[in-house]
C-alpha cells in the first residue's frame, strides 16, 4: 500500500483481532501440512519401491505418481502459509483470498487424481500377475498413506475456505 492513499478497492476492512486470527490459523495449518506432506512423500516412495509388486513397471509408475501427489500436498501447505499476506494491516485482500481458495481446490484435485491412479496401479499389479502376489502390511501402509494424502488436501482446502471467508 502507498502511504496516504488508503487500501485498494479489493481490500476489505476487518477488525485487527480477526486479521491476526486469520494469519495465525493459516500459519498453524500450512506449516505442519508442508512437513507432513514431505514425510508422506518419502514414505510413499520408500514403501512403494519395496512392495512385493516393485518388480512390475506399472508399480514404478504408480509410485512416481504417488510422489507427485505428495508434491500437491506440499503446494497446499505452501499456499496456506503464504496466504497470510492476504490479511494485513487491518485489511483482507478479497482477490488474493479467492485465488488461494481456487488454487487449493486445484491442488486437492491433483492429489485425489494422483492417489486414485497410484491406488489403481497398486491394485492392478497385486491382481494382474500370472502368479498371485500377497497383500502385505507394506501394501496396506502404502494405500493408507495415499488416503491420508487426500485427507491433507481436504484439510487445506476447507481450512482456507473457512478462514479466508470475507463478508
Amino acid at each position: 500500500m502507498i502511504v496516504g492513499q488508503g487500501p485498494p478497492p479489493q481490500w476489505v476492512r476487518m477488525p485487527a483481532e480477526r486479521v491476526a486470527w486469520i494469519r495465525t490459523r493459516l500459519a498453524l495449518t500450512g506449516l505442519p501440512l508442508i512437513g507432513v506432506a514431505l514425510v508422506f512423500g518419502i514414505v510413499l516412495v520408500a514403501v512403494g519401491l519395496n512392495l512385493p509388486t516393485a518388480h512390475n513397471p506399472i508399480n514404478v509408475i504408480g509410485v512416481t505418481v504417488a510422489g507427485i501427489g505428495a508434491f500437491w500436498g506440499i503446494l497446499s501447505g505452501l499456499s496456506l502459509a503464504t496466504a497470510r499476506s492476504c490479511a494485513r494491516d487491518g485489511y483482507v485482500d478479497v482477490n488474493g483470498a479467492g485465488l488461494v481458495r481456487r488454487l487449493l481446490g486445484v491442488w486437492w484435485a491433483g492429489a485425489i487424481f494422483c492417489a486414485l491412479f497410484a491406488w489403481f496401479c497398486e491394485v492392478m499389479t497385486l491382481t494382474g500377475d500370472e502368479r498371485p502376489v500377497p497383500f502385505t502390511a507394506g501394501s496396506a501402509v502404502y494405500l493408507a498413506v495415499l488416503g491420508l494424502l487426500v485427507l491433507l488436501g481436504g484439510v487445506a482446502f476447507f481450512t482456507a475456505r473457512r478462514v479466508l471467508r470475507v463478508g
